[in-house]
Parts: C-alpha cells; sequence; structure tokens
C-alpha cells in the first residue's frame, strides 16, 4: 500500500496510522514463537512491514506508539541486536514453550530475555494488585 502523493486529510492519516499500528503487532506476533524465538527480530519486522509498503517513518511512529501503549516492548541482547515482542506475559510463555518444543537448538538468548519480560510482568501485575 503506497502513500499517495495528494495531502492526506486527518482522517486518512489516522486511519493509516491505526493500520500500520496494527499490522506492526501482527508482524510481530506472526514472526515470533512456534520454530522461530520467542521475540521477533526487529530489523527482521521493519523489512517485512517496508516490503508491504509502509515508509520507516511510519513504521517506527507505530513501534513506538505501541510500546507506549504496552502491546509491545523493546530489548537488546549482549550482541547489539534489537528484538521487539509481544507485551503480555502469557502470549510470552505460550511463544517460548512452543519454540522450546519444535526446535532442536533454540536461541538462548532470545529466550533468556522473553523470560526475563515474563517476569518483568509478573511482578507488575503483583504489585498492581
Amino acid at each position: 500500500m503506497a502513500r499517495a502523493s495528494t495531502p492526506q486529510t486527518e482522517a486518512e492519516r489516522r486511519k493509516r496510522s491505526k493500520e500500520v499500528y496494527e499490522r506492526a503487532i501482527r508482524a510481530v506476533d506472526f514472526n515470533s514463537g512456534h520454530r522461530q524465538p520467542p521475540l521477533a527480530s526487529k530489523p527482521s519486522v521493519v523489512g517485512t512491514l517496508n516490503r508491504a509498503g509502509y515508509n520507516l517513518e511510519e513504521i517506527h511512529r507505530a513501534f513506538a506508539a505501541a510500546q507506549g501503549n504496552g502491546d509491545l516492548f523493546q530489548t537488546t541482547d549482549d550482541e547489539g541486536r534489537t528484538w521487539i515482542g509481544i507485551n503480555d506475559r502469557w502470549k510470552l510463555r505460550e511463544k517460548i514453550e512452543s519454540n522450546l518444543s519444535r526446535v532442536d537448538d533454540p536461541r538462548e538468548e532470545p529466550i533468556g530475555l522473553a523470560n526475563d519480560r515474563v517476569q518483568q510482568l509478573r511482578l507488575r501485575s503483583e504489585n498492581n494488585e
């Protein structure tokens, strides 16, 4: 979906922003778990969204909004790679377990980062009760 050359109305801009936001969350969800690590490689997801017709500015705004709203989180591993994940402890646990059950040699670092986030979300939940 390429951006039109005519100026967008405010309603069109909001609709487009919502579309990119929802697509970003789906892309992260789709690119994590099962045979893939429980977190998605951010550069890979950005590339996927960019090839789908979204520009980098839109993608980065969508990620920032999703993180601000608590739908996604971002983390960096010891080698400087950026990972992005669904910010829900139950979904993360499911993604970790599905990856461990389907892969003979799972990537330990993203699993550890996802487990760390599950723990943070669990503690946050307990503190809010």
